[in-house]
């Protein structure tokens, strides 16, 4: 049997371990190749205080523990593009030019297909278009993801074009639980600021579930890598951590159409 590649393609170090992380896990121990492409290193994340950094050193912890994630995912190659960390949207990087979110298009979809004809995934992977809270670098990363695979869809034969497409996004129902358990444990928090209705997507536009229970050491232990940066294990009460931990939820964007139950997992018809 041929061994099957996964690529997920990201815009920051952790985004793969907190979105997609236990469905990497399961795919590497089920024998496929699994690549990781992150567009940043993270400058402009947060530094939490169990960590040595400063903002000069952060670019450096950041693509370690990228590294360190991957290789307890079983990921085989963790890719990093070199952009700069747009941040936050509406903060003062997002103006930076070096920031990723002032790249062109065109250039940003050229590296990733760059990696795509090198490694020549079945399956691509990426966050959903809404970036999951609206973050630009991930609405950014997504858009050029799905640029590149279409791109390579139109200009390769079927059987040397990536096979899938999906995107890798929360429930809006699961979002919106999260995110006001936590505002009511710390009402001063930003989260209580937070309009709950942009989380996530909504619930009917999933049309894969992966169920990962048997995982979940592993994935908490690839969270755990990222030291740097707030985990959402940080703040979620355990039950509803233990909901992100033990399924991971995918829109498949091509081929369509898709419904919720037509397929099983993501290598699914390969």
């Amino acid at each position: 049997m041929t061994q099957k590649t996964l690529l997920c393609v990201v815009a920051h170090p952790d985004d793969e371990t907190f979105g997609a992380g236990g469905t990497l896990i399961h795919a590497a121990s089920g024998g496929a190749k699994v690549v990781t492409v992150c567009a940043t290193r993270g400058e402009a994340g947060e530094i939490m205080e169990r960590v040595n950094a400063t903002p000069e050193t952060l670019p450096a912890v950041r693509e370690s523990e990228y590294r360190k994630a991957g290789q307890i995912m079983g990921v085989s190659e963790s890719i990093l593009l070199g952009y700069r960390d747009s941040g936050m949207a509406g903060t003062p990087e997002n103006d930076d030019p070096n920031a990723f979110i002032q790249q062109s298009e065109e250039q940003v979809v050229n590296d990733i297909i760059e990696v795509m004809e090198r490694v020549k995934p079945d399956v691509v992977l990426t966050m959903d278009a809404g970036g999951g809270y609206g973050h630009p670098d991930h609405i950014f990363a997504s858009k050029c993801a799905l640029a590149a695979f279409e791109q390579l869809r139109d200009d390769y034969s079927h059987d040397r074009a990536p096979k899938k497409f999906y995107y890798f996004a929360f429930p809006r129902s699961r979002m919106q639980e999260a995110w006001e358990r936590m505002a009511a444990e710390d009402p001063d928090s930003p989260m209580g600021q937070v309009d709950v209705e942009t989380l996530g997507v909504p619930d009917e536009e999933i049309t894969l579930s992966v169920a990962i229970p048997q995982h979940e050491d592993q994935l908490r232990e690839a969270f755990g890598a990222h030291l740097s940066q707030q985990s959402p294990l940080d703040r979620m009460p355990d039950d509803i951590a233990r909901g992100f931990l033990t399924e991971e939820h995918y829109i498949r964007v091509y081929p369509t159409p898709a419904v919720q139950g037509d397929e099983t997992g993501l290598f699914d018809g390969i």
